[in-house]
Parts: structure tokens; C-alpha cells; sequence
């Protein structure tokens, strides 16, 4: 082995093991922060700059914009005309419908994890055809087992299905292309892949088909008669919950009126008008027309999960339920990328984030939404003619805002946590201080909680520190959350958890509970829970992760 080679396996080494003992990133909580700061103007300026002058470079016309943060939108901006090909074309906005062609499943997702909450299926693992017998669709495998299509499995582009439902695209929307014709064309057809559940493939036809038997099992349980019950459905329970007014299935005059003109490229790199058609059986797939000011409302919703109303009336998730419609399915070959239900999760290297999005392309219509959730931000971007960008340009966007909130936030988490600080100082009964001292079992297991009588001040902004098992981890404690009813108990946490591996952390809030145990100081017998006069008292012992210490 040449030199070149040594070198080469030392870097890769050195890379892989630093990686291994990487610290774990933290996010500051998503709080009210001033929308008018210079550092945020400056970046929305930035923003807005750097779409406009990659619209010149990308021969862009028309393109439409908006982010929101927690409840709010907060850089909504439209570019170009209604009609980039007429002179006299109105300016386009926020408010001009476009078609946001995939971005059609994460309400179809939407609508099958509260219809498993609502009990109208029982399960997202359960066969599609006990709900929709109709549908069949021949196997290579002789394995009963693996017969069965999911609704997880649809939802997730794990079902085996082909990418495109048997219909030409000129058809969608007609008798061509309906129900009828669809079934019968699958039924003398095989699933595609070897290994489904495990390996990914992307498929309209598995949405689409997703969504017709999500409105089945509606017409099954409640007696729906409606011809269409599952655009009746993600209208009535979505649209119109989220006050989204101009968004719609239907291609009908009035969305006509209010259309943004998308364009497609000629060979000759001139520019066309791209043709509208209803999608039809297909559109849970890619049917909904919307706007960028509709999305944001969306957006908000998802975000927002403190905040769902649980009424009759509106629409609202379970918080869990919106873990999962965020949460990965199943991790592709590249490494970084893992499919959910319905987004695309990659790992953001250089801001240390998980973007978790979804893309819709049609002919003239070339779109993205995308979440940073750990710190509550929305994007949805839409080009209205063919873009270089995949991402059609939020990736840059997220690496100009990402570190500005993360600034800000942290500032703000400052004041906050000076007050708690103050706080947790002044009120808890039996003070940190007070349990200061070593504590050890016979096993040789050690806890000690420092103090200043210890080697000096061992405080982290004013919090005692504590060593466990001699693991001379950050560790510092603190008042318990119901110190007043039980003030035996405290919490101990990383100071600084960017100093620890991920696979070490709980995290924040989710740190470990300690119990202490008390004596009379007149009677080394008697256990005390009275902590009226902490005088009174000493301190026995502490049950430390599963463990029990005595103090020495």
C-alpha cells in the first residue's frame, strides 16, 4: 500500500471518528421575538435579493414566496405577472391560485391519521382491501404475507405500486381515466418491486389510490352518499377548517379567473403556456390548487401544535398524531435522506438541522414546502416555469434565516432563563445547596453534588454541579417543577448539551428526576417528610438512576 493510500484511510478514520463523538446539536425554544430587529430586516432583504437575482439568472418570470414563524407570516412577497407572456398582465400575488401538484399528499396524509383517530379505519397497518375489495393487483410473491398493502405502506411509497396510474395524462379526468377503469387495468397488472417494506418507491398511483380508499371507508362507516367523498372530505374538514378560501380541487370559472399562468420551456428556449387538465381519480396525488397566502395558513397549522383547537367545529390533531406526520419511515441510500409520511427528511450539515419537506412539479407549476419544526419555521416557494433549484430555492433561504432566529432566540432564551435562574434560587423549599455532599452505595457507585465548601464555587449559572459515577459529565441540578407539593425531588440536567454525544442525551427538559430521602437530625431512625423546619432535618440518601446512594 502506497502512501497516498495511508493518508487517505488515516483522513477517513480521523473523519469517521470525530463524527462518532460529535457534540449534539441544540435548538432554542421558539418564542416571541421582535419581527422588526435590524439583524431580521437585514435578512429578509437578503431573502428577497437573492430570489430576484437568481429568477434573472434562471430565466424565472413569475415566482411566489412566503414563510411563516409559529403563528405568523413573516416574509410573504410575489414576483412578476399574473401572465409573464402580456405586457398588460396585473402583477401577480400571494393571492393568485397555482397548482401545487404533490404537495396534494400531505393532505391526504393529513386526512388518513384522523380518520385512524376518528376510528373510521382501525389501523394504518390494515389491508386496504378490507375497506376497498374492489382493488387487486397481482403479486410475485407466493407468500400470503406479503399480499397485503397498507395504508402506511401507500403512504410511505412502500406498497411495491408503479409511479404512475395506467392512464395517459391527456385522459386524467375523464371516462378514460376513472374508477372503473383504473381497477381493471391494475387487476391484470404485478406490483413492481421485490422487497416491499423495505425498499422505497415513489408513486402517485399509490396516493392517488390512497385516497380513493380513504373516501370508501368514509362511504363504508358513516353512509356518505357523496359521488366524491374524498375531495367533499379534505374540503369541508381542511379547507374550510383553516380559512382557506381559495383553495380547491375544482378547475371551475372563478379559479380560473384567479390563476397564475405557468410556462414551460420550448427546445428553441421560448415560452409556452402549460395546459391545465382536472386530475381527476388522481388528484390525492396532485389535485389541489392553492395559494402561497393559503399555504401559509397550512403552515401555521402544522406548526402550531400547543395551539390545535379541540372543537366540533374546527379542525384539529392530536399532538402525537403530529409527531407522526412529521416522523421517518425509512432511510434511503444516500444516508442523509429518509422518507415519512408524507415529507422527505435531509439532514441540514451546515446549519446541524433536520429539513423536512415536500416538492410538487406539474408543467408550469414547480413547488416546495418545507419545515424547520424545531424552531417552528414554514416555507413554501413556487416557481411558475422550469428551475434549476430542486428546492426551488429554500435551501439558501434556511441557511440565511436559520442562524439569525437561532441568535435571536438564544438572546431572548437569556432574559428568560436569568429570570428562572432568579427564581429557582429564591424559591424552592429545601435549597440545592442544602444537599450539597458525597453519596455512595457499597458497590463503589458515587454521586456528589458540589458546593463551595468543595474545591471552591462549582455553580453554572447558579446551579450546583454534580458528578455521577465519577463521569465527569455537565451535569448541574435543579428545582423540580412541583418543588412546593414535592420538594424531595429535584432535576439534574446538562448544562451545556452541546458538550455530549446524541446517543448519550435525553435532552433538556426530559433529564432525569433524583429523590432524596430525610432524618430526623434527633432520631437517625425516624424518616421525615416534614419540611416545614428544614433544620430539623439531614439528608439520608438519593435514588439516582435506579440506583440507591447514601449520603457519607
Amino acid at each position: 500500500m502506497n502512501k497516498n493510500k495511508i493518508y487517505k484511510y488515516i483522513i477517513i478514520l480521523i473523519f469517521t471518528f470525530l463524527n462518532l463523538f460529535k457534540s449534539c446539536p441544540t435548538y432554542p425554544k421558539p418564542i416571541k421575538i421582535d419581527q422588526n430587529h435590524p439583524l431580521l430586516l437585514k435578512a429578509y432583504n437578503e431573502i428577497d435579493n437573492f430570489i430576484q437575482n437568481n429568477m434573472k439568472s434562471d430565466n424565472i418570470s413569475s415566482f411566489v414566496a412566503t414563510i411563516v414563524y409559529k403563528d405568523e407570516i413573516i416574509f410573504s412577497k410575489a414576483y412578476g405577472k399574473i401572465n409573464p407572456l402580456d405586457e398588460n398582465s396585473l402583477n401577480l400575488t400571494v393571492n393568485n391560485n397555482i397548482r401545487i401538484a404533490s404537495i396534494t399528499k400531505t393532505f391526504t396524509s393529513l386526512m388518513m391519521f384522523k380518520l385512524r383517530d376518528q376510528g373510521i379505519i382501525n389501523s394504518l397497518d390494515d389491508d386496504i382491501r378490507d375497506y376497498f375489495p374492489q382493488f387487486k393487483i397481482n403479486s410475485i410473491y407466493k407468500d400470503k404475507r406479503n399480499e397485503k398493502i397498507t395504508f402506511r405502506q401507500l403512504a410511505s411509497h412502500q406498497s411495491g405500486l408503479a409511479r404512475e396510474t395506467p392512464c395517459d395524462r391527456i385522459d386524467y379526468g375523464t371516462n378514460k381515466c376513472n374508477d372503473k377503469v383504473i381497477l381493471s387495468k391494475l387487476s391484470k397488472q404485478f406490483l413492481i418491486s421485490k422487497q416491499p417494506n423495505i425498499l422505497s418507491h415513489y408513486s402517485n398511483l399509490g396516493f392517488s389510490l390512497l385516497g380513493r380508499v380513504l373516501g370508501e371507508s368514509i362511504k363504508m362507516k358513516k353512509k356518505m352518499k357523496e359521488q366524491e367523498p374524498y375531495e367533499y372530505w379534505v374540503t369541508n374538514n381542511i379547507f374550510k377548517s383553516l380559512g382557506m378560501d381559495n383553495t380547491t380541487f375544482n378547475f371551475d370559472e372563478k379559479i380560473k379567473d384567479n390563476m397564475a399562468i405557468g410556462l414551460y420551456r420550448n427546445s428553441n428556449g421560448s415560452f409556452s403556456i402549460a395546459p391545465i387538465s382536472p386530475s381527476g381519480w388522481n388528484s390525492p396525488g396532485g389535485g389541489i390548487f392553492s395559494t402561497a397566502n393559503d399555504m401559509a395558513k397550512f403552515m401555521i397549522f402544522l406548526l402550531n401544535d400547543e395551539n390545535q383547537q379541540k372543537s366540533e367545529s374546527s379542525f384539529y390533531l392530536e399532538e402525537t398524531t403530529l409527531n407522526e406526520l412529521f416522523s421517518p419511515m425509512n432511510l434511503l441510500r444516500d444516508g442523509f435522506s429518509v422518507y415519512g409520511i408524507p415529507f422527505l427528511h435531509t439532514y441540514d450539515t451546515s446549519n446541524s438541522i433536520w429539513i423536512s419537506a415536500k416538492n410538487g412539479d406539474l408543467t408550469g407549476y414547480h413547488s416546495n414546502m418545507a419545515f424547520i419544526r424545531p424552531l417552528k419555521l414554514g416555507f413554501f416557494f413556487s416557481s411558475l416555469s422550469d428551475i434549476t433549484s430542486p428546492d426551488i430555492y429554500i435551501n439558501s433561504t434556511i441557511d440565511i434565516l436559520v442562524p439569525i432566529y437561532e441568535i435571536l432566540l438564544n438572546e431572548e432564551a437569556s432574559k428568560i432563563q436569568q429570570n428562572e435562574i432568579y427564581l429557582e434560587q429564591e424559591n424552592p423549599i429545601i435549597p440545592n445547596s442544602f444537599l450539597a455532599g458525597f453519596y455512595k452505595d457499597l458497590y463503589g457507585n458515587e454521586f456528589i453534588i458540589y458546593n463551595e465548601t468543595f474545591n471552591g464555587d462549582h455553580t453554572i449559572n447558579g446551579n450546583l454541579l454534580v458528578n455521577f459515577d465519577n463521569s465527569n459529565s455537565n451535569l448541574t441540578i435543579h428545582t423540580f417543577e412541583l418543588d412546593k407539593d414535592y420538594p424531595y425531588i429535584k432535576r439534574i440536567s446538562y448544562y451545556d448539551e452541546t458538550l455530549q454525544g446524541c446517543r448519550l442525551l435525553a435532552g433538556g427538559e426530559n433529564e432525569e428526576l433524583i429523590y432524596f430521602n430525610f432524618i430526623n437530625n434527633d432520631n437517625d431512625k425516624q424518616e421525615s417528610t416534614n419540611f416545614n423546619d428544614i433544620k430539623n432535618l439531614k439528608v439520608y440518601s438519593v435514588q439516582i438512576m435506579g440506583l440507591l446512594l447514601y449520603k457519607i
